[in-house]
């Protein structure tokens, strides 16, 4: 069947193109060639020609390769003549060789050949348009032919280089038409007796064998084979500008190509291009034209097969690719090896199926179809073309575009591929059920009474089918199955709009789906920073259910938000009642949650109890018996124990348990807990000593993170990974990491963790603001040190007035004699391992105070940078001996006998508890570093303590200190 007579392409050239603008990329990680390059323009000196042969796929970089030539050349004093195939009316005969050196030969006439003998001039006239006028007689017939046009070439080229060296750059040699290709070959078997450099460039797959096979046989050739970049070299090339993370992303979706690189790179402002995919996205218009190009080489059938690949997409099966295109599959197959020989698409090893070599090149062929053909191709598609059975992933991407309001099988199809699609590309299964709610008939109203409940019901049970009564419960299924996929791709507005639209339609008292939709939803107002609206959301629900279950989850909900926002002693009173309710009823995962939220939230309101702390060991090992298949319906339940087993200096459980939560995370969509537990779990390891582990697990946070789509969540990974690298001591990395983390925004915890991991982290990036960059706490902006000291000093209260509600350090410097409990529940965790419990303004820092002490004693360790931080506990595997830290010392308050204690002696009122322990260590003469290894932290932090010292005692030298706080007062004789 002979092709349609409308054209596939709009408006595009048949057959010719110019050759598109390509940008040239730095040659950045081609070390190896450009030190080839520079050995063959070496070589020249010494009067023996050089060949170079520049292979690779589309985009890797040759022409750069070849620019490089060039430029090596000319500063060599090299006489360069570049050319490539012009097929500006056709091929044009030995086309790259004229482009090359018909301008130098139209520049010196033919007064530069008289040494060359006249049936060599003939020939070169009859193929140099320049030369022509100059022929002495009308050629013979054949004067033209590739043997004699060669042969003739060799001779221009040595008489070229008969007075300096010359080189003959020819790119893209496998469009080049069969003339060209003889030439190069004959000059590579037969090398001219001159200082000449051939280096040329071409596409391996699409080269013509003639040409491949004298380039593999050929003496010295050099050939220089581009494969991808390493990720290294291609987040140098995109640049620092760029976040690490996108970089990242965008390196995979390249394959290391630095062509496509550069495409996706053009385009990130719309979106992650060609990650995770939705939609055929535009490409940039470099890249069309370039891809235009491509197809413009191809027949009218192959255009026309290639248009109808272009719409089916990846897999390419040849009987559906004949039946878009309305062409005969014998045609099919004929246009589908001129596409494949021009390396537009492959096939795809052990099958009988094809596929674009990239998806760019996909996206550039579609976009330059004309719309209305795309259109018809879509429907003819959608109708499964080849008669045998085609999946509903196959099909959805064409109902998308043809499918009518109404169409209550497209949308049950929609639906299902969807949910085949949603863990590997959730996406596009946000992009399949929005088209389907597209298509459902809706009026706008809420729920309908009866109606939408059963529809509700069914949908829940899966029994509920488009076109049967309860068409609410139809939308409100799809609506629910969008926030989670939206949620689950980082679109956290779109997935917060899915469920308040849901929530909408969902009556009160609906079998506890209400109340799940409502906590979700409160839980991605509160990531994306309305936090208010979601504690109201939630208030409202608790006032209207009556149902135990959902109340329980609910309040677990209202914990969470409490403890979040900075509210401990609100987080407890919920905690307790989900953990009382949970218990009644016998739901153990919400139980688990609600326990480990509640020793949290204890821990933080500075109000442990033996009834809050001993029962976590029991939830523990409930966890630790149900199947990581269980965990994913609530993987909230081990992040909140492990953190729990965090706050009580249990790194290694800890970390156990928020493995476990980051597992249950990816596999339940859950971005922002997955993000949650990591940025958990890179404090456990720094508390463990494993830092490199520590450093895995932040630049996994981080990636998981940009996922999730909160910026506050974005927050407290990248402040994870400063905190690691500032741990590791790679300065220059601690720099860009910062830049790129900004000015912290406290909003609670645990974002005042991030601010405190920052806090830390900047004194070692030898900056000069130390640590005083400023932090935005609850609407007042002050430096990040100064947030932490206020929990201890005197001089707070004026600033802690101006907080809403009391902020919940308070609380934990009010506390009476500390609860034995906490060393009970540090005790009874494993039996193995005893820690002590301190806590901080930020929710994770822990003193090196006793167990035995006030909540002010375990305070002491707080300082002004976070010095001594969960993360700074020094925790060891179960069974290791503590090394001797500040908590070994002579309490700071305790008395002696040869006088008051340092804290009942006037000059020492001025200073903190660590800044106590600092000068304690001063007065034994430890120096800086020892003072630093002893106390875990870095040695520029214990001089900026230093300094406060010296400033508060009124003192400028190490012996003042001793002397002053120290020194045994004389007795007179």
């Amino acid at each position: 069947m002979p092709p349609r007579r409308h054209p596939a392409f709009d408006g595009r050239p048949a057959i010719a193109a110019p050759a598109p603008h390509r940008p040239v990329s730095p040659l950045i990680g081609r070390e190896s060639q450009r030190l080839e390059i520079e050995a063959a323009v070496q070589g020249l000196s010494q009067g023996r020609p050089a060949f170079l042969e520049i292979s690779g796929d589309p985009g890797t970089g040759k022409t750069a390769l070849l620019a490089e030539v060039v430029r090596v050349a000319r500063e060599a004093e090299i006489a360069v003549f570049t050319g490539r195939p012009q097929p500006v009316d056709g091929d044009l005969a030995f086309g790259a060789i004229v482009d090359a050196l018909d301008g130098r030969l139209s520049v010196a006439g033919g007064e530069g050949l008289h040494r060359l003998p006249a049936a060599q001039r003939d020939t070169l006239a009859a193929v140099f348009p320049s030369l022509a006028a100059d022929a002495s007689a009308p050629p013979p017939p054949d004067v033209a032919a590739p043997y004699r046009v060669g042969h003739a070439v060799r001779l221009l080229l040595e008489d070229l280089a008969s007075s300096r060296p010359v080189a003959l750059v020819l790119d893209d040699l496998h469009q080049a038409d069969a003339g060209t290709v003889d030439v190069v070959c004959r000059l590579m078997c037969t090398p001219p007796r001159a200082p000449v450099l051939l280096a040329f460039a071409h596409r391996h797959r699409q080269v013509s064998p003639r040409l491949r096979a004298a380039a593999d046989t050929a003496r010295e050739v050099a050939r220089l084979r581009l494969e991808p970049l390493a990720e290294r070299h291609a987040g140098v090339l995109l640049g620092e500008d760029l976040p690490a993370r996108a970089r990242g992303e965008l390196y995979r979706a390249s394959e290391g190509n630095p062509g496509y690189l550069r495409a996706l790179a053009d385009v990130l402002e719309q979106g992650p291009p060609g990650i995770d995919e939705a939609d055929i996205a535009p490409v940039p218009p470099w890249f069309a034209s370039a891809l235009a190009a491509e197809v413009a080489r191809l027949s009218p059938l192959g255009r026309l097969v290639v248009a109808a690949c272009a719409v089916l997409g990846d897999p390419i099966t040849v009987p559906s690719v004949a039946v878009i295109a309305e062409v005969g599959e014998q045609d099919a197959y004929s246009a589908i090896d001129e596409i494949t020989s021009h390396d537009l698409i492959r096939l795809v090893a052990g099958t009988g199926r094809f596929g674009f070599r990239h998806s760019l090149v996909r996206r550039a062929v579609y976009h330059n179809v004309s719309p209305g053909w795309r259109l018809g191709a879509h429907a003819r598609a959608a109708q499964s073309p080849a008669g045998g059975r085609v999946s509903a992933v196959e099909t959805a991407p064409h109902l998308t575009r043809v499918a009518t309001p109404g169409d209550h099988a497209a949308v049950a199809l929609l639906a299902a591929a969807a949910d085949e699609v949603e863990a590997a590309r959730p996406r596009q299964a946000a992009q399949w059920r929005r088209a389907a709610l597209e298509l459902l008939p809706y009026d706008g109203n809420g729920p309908d009474g009866e109606n939408a409940q059963a529809g509700t019901n069914a949908q829940a049970d899966g029994n509920q089918r488009p076109g049967e009564n309860g068409q609410a419960g139809v939308r409100t299924g799809l609506l629910l199955a969008l926030g989670r996929a939206c949620e689950a791709a980082g679109q956290l507005r779109q997935a917060g709009d899915a469920l308040a639209e849901a929530l909408r339609l969902i009556p009160h008292g609906a079998g506890g789906r209400r109340a799940v939709v409502a906590a979700d939803h409160a839980r991605l107002l509160h990531d994306l920073g309305r936090s208010g609206e979601a504690r109201a959301l939630v208030r409202t629900e608790l006032a209207h259910t009556r149902d135990e279950a959902d109340r329980a989850a609910l309040s677990f909900e209202r914990a969470w938000l409490e403890v979040s926002s900075g509210s401990p002693g609100a987080a407890h009173a919920n905690a307790t009642q989900a953990v009382r309710i949970a218990d009644r009823l016998g739901l153990r995962l919400l139980g688990c949650a609600a326990r480990g939220m509640l020793a949290v939230s204890a821990v933080l309101a500075g109000t442990p109890s033996a009834g809050t702390l001993d029962d976590l060991p029991r939830a523990a090992a409930v966890l630790d018996a149900l199947p990581d298949e269980e965990l994913t319906a609530r993987p909230d339940a081990p992040l909140w124990i492990g953190w729990a087993a965090l706050v009580l200096e249990r790194p290694h459980d800890a970390i156990r348990h928020l493995d476990r939560a980051v597992a249950a995370g990816r596999s339940a969509g859950r971005q922002a807990v997955v993000s949650h537990a990591l940025v958990a779990r890179v404090a456990a390891l720094c508390a463990a000593g494993l830092l490199t582990a520590a450093k895995d697990s932040a630049d996994e946070a981080v990636r998981a993170a940009w996922l999730s789509g909160s910026a506050a969540l974005r927050s407290s990974v990248l402040a994870a990974r400063c905190l690691v690298t500032a741990r590791m001591g790679d300065r220059d990395a601690l720099r860009r990491h910062l830049a790129e983390y900004g000015t912290p925004v406290v909003q609670g915890w645990p974002w005042a963790l991030a601010a405190g991991m920052v806090a830390e982290a900047r004194p070692a990036a030898g900056g000069p603001d130390g640590g005083g960059t400023p932090i935005e706490a609850n609407g007042l902006t002050r430096p990040a040190a100064d947030v932490w000291s206020d929990a201890v000093q005197p001089e707070a209260a004026q600033w802690e007035a101006a907080q809403p509600e009391p902020t919940w350090w308070k609380a934990v410097i009010r506390t009476s004699p500390a609860d034995p409990a906490i060393a009970r529940a540090q005790s009874s965790a494993t039996g193995t391992e005893s820690g002590t419990l301190a806590a901080t303004a930020t929710g994770t820092g822990m003193g090196t105070g006793t167990g035995t002490g006030t909540a002010a004693d375990l305070m002491a360790g707080m300082t002004a940078d976070l010095t001594v931080p969960v993360i700074e506990s020094a925790a060891e595997p179960p069974g290791a001996a503590r090394p001797r830290s500040a908590s070994d010392l002579p309490a700071a308050g305790s008395r002696s006998a040869a006088g008051p204690t340092v804290a009942e002696r006037p000059a020492a009122a001025s200073l903190t508890a660590r800044e106590r322990q600092i000068a304690r260590l001063v007065s034994e003469g430890l120096k800086n570093r020892e003072i630093a290894d002893r106390l875990y932290v870095t040695q520029k932090t214990v001089e900026m303590h230093l300094s406060r010292i010296f400033a508060k005692l009124g003192v400028s030298n190490r012996v003042g200190v001793a002397r002053t706080l120290y020194a045994t007062p004389t007795t007179s004789h």
